[in-house]
C-alpha cells in the first residue's frame, strides 16, 4: 500500500512539473542556407515555376503583338527580371479586403553566417512610385550573431516568392524591449511593378474576446499562407526571452488561429482585413493548442513610429521614450457593457511613486488617479496602465503632455514640457 501511495505521489509531482513546464517560443523559422539554394519549396527556386515544354498553347515566354510578355506562371526563367505578376495593373478595387491582408504582408529572409531565418512582415507605408517602403517585422526576425543585423535582409511578396523577385531591404532600428523593428525597401522595381499595398490599420484598443482574426505570415517558411480563429485575450502580460536572450515583457493579444514558425513579424487581421496585431509567439508546451499571441497595432505603431523618427537616415538603431519619472499601478474597477454587446474591462490607473528630479515632481501626487493622458493634442482615456505608457512612446523633446488626474475630490489638468534631457534610448 506505502508502495502504491509512493507511486501516485510521484506520478503526481511529474504530471505537476510536466504541467509547469509550459515554454513559449517565438515565430521565427531558422534553416541552413542548402535549403534557400533550391532544395526547399520556396524562395529560390525557378523550379516553382515549371517550363512550358509540354503546353500546348506555343512559347508562353514570347512576347504578344504589343510586346510585353503574358503574364503567365510558366514562363521560363531565362526571362526572370523583365516579367512582374500585375505589372501595370495598379487597380485592386475588386480584391476583398481579405484578400488584400496577402497584398499587405511580406516574407522576409534574413541571412547570417552560413544559415538563415524566415519570418513575416507587413507594409506600413509606401511610396509606390519610388518603390520605397517601410515594413514593420519582429526584432527577433532581424536579430543575428547577438546584435540587431543590416547584413542581407530580402522581401518577397505574395505570388512573387522567388530570388528573381528577392527585394533587397535594409534595418533601420528596433527595440529587444518591445520586440518590433522596421526595415525599409528602396527604390524597388519589383515593389513598383506589383500588387503591393499598405495594411490597413485597426484601432487595437477597440478588439475584443470572440472578434473574429487571421494570421497571415510566412509559416514554416513556405510562402505566405492563412488560417483563423478568435481573439482569446484582448491584453495580457507574456514573460518571455527577447531577440538578445534576455528577460522581457510583452503586452499582447491572445487569439486561438494556429500559426508556425515563420509566422514572427506577419499580421494578424480582423474580418474586415485591417491589422490588429504583428504576430510574434506561441506556446508550444505539453497540452497547449493553438495559444498563439501578437503585439497589438497601436503599441506597433507607435514603436515603429519612434524607430523611424530617430533612426532613420542616421547611425542610430535604438528607439528612445521620454521618462515621466512616474511609477503607476491599477485596480480593477469592472466590467463596462458596450454599445454592441460586447464586455470591456475597466481599470482604475494610479500613481504611486513620482521620482525626485523628474519632470513630474511637485506636480503628479501619489495617490492621483489619472484619467486622461493627452500628447502633443491626441487625447486618450485611460482605463488600462498601457494607455499611459503606450502614449508617452509618441512623446519627443518640445512635446506638450497634459495629465488629467482626480485628486480627492478634485479633478485637474497637469501639464509639462517634455526636455531633451528627459528623452532616453529604449533597448
Amino acid at each position: 500500500m506505502k508502495a502504491k501511495n509512493r507511486i501516485l505521489r510521484i506520478t503526481a509531482v511529474l504530471a505537476l512539473v510536466i504541467s509547469m513546464c509550459l515554454m513559449l517560443s517565438s515565430c521565427l523559422l531558422t534553416f541552413d542556407f542548402p535549403f534557400l539554394d533550391g532544395e526547399g519549396p520556396d524562395y529560390g527556386f525557378d523550379d516553382q515555376y515549371p517550363s512550358d515544354d509540354n503546353d500546348d498553347g506555343g512559347n508562353k515566354t514570347d512576347p504578344d503583338e504589343n510586346g510585353n510578355l503574358t503574364n503567365d506562371p510558366a514562363i521560363d526563367s531565362e526571362n526572370f527580371g523583365d516579367f512582374y505578376p500585375g505589372s501595370g495593373q495598379g487597380d485592386i478595387s475588386g480584391v476583398s479586403a481579405q484578400a488584400r491582408t496577402l497584398l499587405s504582408t511580406v516574407d522576409i529572409i534574413v541571412e547570417a553566417g552560413s544559415s538563415a531565418g524566415a519570418g513575416s512582415g507587413i507594409i506600413y507605408k509606401m511610396d509606390k512610385e519610388k518603390g520605397d517602403a517601410y515594413i514593420i517585422t519582429n526584432q527577433h526576425v532581424v536579430y543575428a550573431d547577438g546584435k540587431a543585423t543590416s547584413s542581407k535582409i530580402s522581401v518577397y511578396l505574395y505570388g512573387m516568392e522567388s530570388s528573381a523577385y528577392a527585394i533587397p531591404a535594409s534595418f533601420v532600428g528596433g527595440s529587444v524591449n518591445y520586440d518590433i523593428a522596421v526595415i525599409k525597401i528602396t527604390g524597388s522595381e519589383v515593389l513598383k511593378n506589383s500588387y503591393a499595398t499598405v495594411a490597413p490599420l485597426a484601432n487595437s484598443n477597440d478588439v475584443r474576446v470572440f472578434d473574429t482574426v487571421y494570421a497571415v505570415g510566412n509559416a514554416a517558411g513556405g510562402g505566405l499562407s492563412v488560417t483563423n480563429g478568435i481573439i482569446s485575450v484582448e491584453s495580457e502580460s507574456l514573460e518571455l526571452n527577447g531577440a538578445d536572450n534576455s528577460l522581457i515583457s510583452l503586452r499582447v493579444l491572445r487569439f486561438d488561429a494556429p500559426v508556425n514558425h515563420g509566422n514572427s513579424g506577419g499580421g494578424l487581421y480582423d474580418d474586415q482585413g485591417r491589422l490588429v496585431g504583428i504576430v510574434c509567439a506561441k506556446d508550444v508546451g505539453n497540452n497547449v493548442d493553438n495559444m498563439g499571441y501578437a503585439i497589438p497595432t497601436d503599441l506597433a505603431v507607435k514603436v515603429a513610429n519612434n524607430i523611424i523618427h530617430y533612426c532613420d537616415n542616421t547611425n542610430a538603431t535604438q528607439m528612445k521614450k521620454a521618462l515621466m519619472g512616474v511609477t503607476i499601478t491599477s485596480y480593477v474597477s469592472g466590467l463596462e457593457i458596450e454599445e454592441d454587446g460586447g464586455l470591456r474591462q475597466v481599470k482604475m490607473v494610479e500613481v504611486v511613486e513620482v521620482s525626485a528630479s523628474s519632470l513630474t515632481e511637485g506636480k503628479v501626487k501619489v495617490g492621483d488617479v489619472i484619467n486622461y493622458i493627452t500628447v502633443d493634442g491626441v487625447k486618450t482615456e485611460v482605463t488600462q496602465v498601457h494607455h499611459v505608457t503606450d502614449a508617452i512612446i509618441d512623446a519627443r523633446a518640445g512635446s506638450t503632455v497634459v495629465m488629467n488626474v482626480r485628486r480627492g475630490e478634485e479633478v485637474i489638468n497637469i501639464t509639462f514640457t517634455i526636455s531633451e534631457g528627459a528623452i532616453s534610448a529604449v533597448k
